[in-house]
């Protein structure tokens, strides 16, 4: 049902020449998710990317990995999501690569799972890394590029990386506290987004596009790295757990395989876009079952081990 779907279905990775020659916007895009995307906007679809990352050293390999496969398709900038002049900045130097000055498509994508980070025990700096990141972050691409697209000659799509940890009953054991509570806060920040848009009749010059990627084999696992791009004072002494690494290599879907389900689904205009089909319906119905059944929460949350 087309009413179902955004106006713009099949504007954006329905195919090559839909996208080809066009720019695009990835945040955390030195590994996982967002290095998958990436890579596929430059060498499947022929576009320019703009690869932003706040690991420069990784950024810097990954896009010149890509260069040596397409010359000049990929341009790096060191950002932190965090501040929102970064964004700004990304912003410009996106439009300094298009002849038109436009972006064709953003995925904010940049994101920590804040290990630990419960409601008991977690510190205030610790919480307020996880959501500066994973919510403000977000908020801070909306607000930059949500109305520069929607301004623009051509329409463009705006999408972002949330997780089916913000449709399910949030919480220990599939995440932490501050993860669940910044993916239900980036969910229903789209949500008004995309009501806002549509109040101002602009459904017709933005798509959005959300990702609720169930496990996927990305290196969101890697807990000690996370804590190596936060500042010094800041940082805890976490290893990263092998045990973690495995589930997420054994049970995770591959990075190719999410980014091929998300692309199906932004080719059809879909607002909520799954990893693996039916993921996000299943998670959001656990929530569902206890709030409309009158349970607990803990009556629907998903029993596997300990992360």
């Amino acid at each position: 049902d087309r009413s179902e779907m955004s106006v713009l279905a099949g504007n954006f990775f329905a195919d090559r020449a839909s996208m080809e020659g066009k720019i695009a916007v990835v945040t955390g895009s030195a590994s996982g998710i967002g290095l998958e995307f990436a890579r596929r906007c430059a060498l499947s679809f022929g576009m320019t990317v703009v690869m932003a990352d706040v690991d420069g050293d990784a950024l810097e390999r990954e896009t010149n990995r890509i260069n040596a496969a397409m010359m000049g398709r990929a341009i790096s900038i060191r950002t932190d999501v965090r501040n929102r002049t970064d964004a700004v900045r990304l912003l410009e130097v996106a439009r300094s690569a298009s002849p038109g000055r436009c972006v064709d498509a953003v995925l904010l994508n940049a994101g920590v799972g804040g290990a630990g980070v419960s409601v008991l025990r977690g510190s205030e700096a610790d919480w307020r890394w996880v959501l500066d990141v994973n919510l403000f972050g977000v908020l801070f691409g909306l607000q930059v590029f949500a109305p520069a697209i929607a301004a623009q000659e051509r329409p463009g799509l705006v999408a972002v990386t949330a997780s089916d940890r913000g449709l399910d009953v949030g919480g220990a054991p599939a995440c932490s506290a501050g993860y669940a509570t910044s993916k239900h806060g980036v969910i229903a920040m789209c949500e008004s987004l995309e009501g806002e848009l549509a109040s101002r009749d602009l459904g017709g010059r933005v798509q959005l596009s959300v990702l609720c990627a169930g496990l996927v084999n990305s290196n969101l696992w890697d807990d000690g790295r996370a804590e190596a791009q936060r500042d010094a004072p800041e940082r805890r002494a976490i290893a990263s757990k092998e045990s973690k690494r495995q589930i997420f290599e054994t049970m995770g879907a591959s990075v190719s395989d999410t980014i091929d389900e998300f692309l199906d689904g932004v080719a059809r205009g879909k607002f909520i876009c799954d990893s693996v089909p039916g993921t996000a319906q299943e998670s959001f119905s656990r929530r569902a079952e206890y709030i409309v059944g009158g349970m607990m929460p803990s009556d629907r949350r998903v029993k596997w081990s300990k992360l």
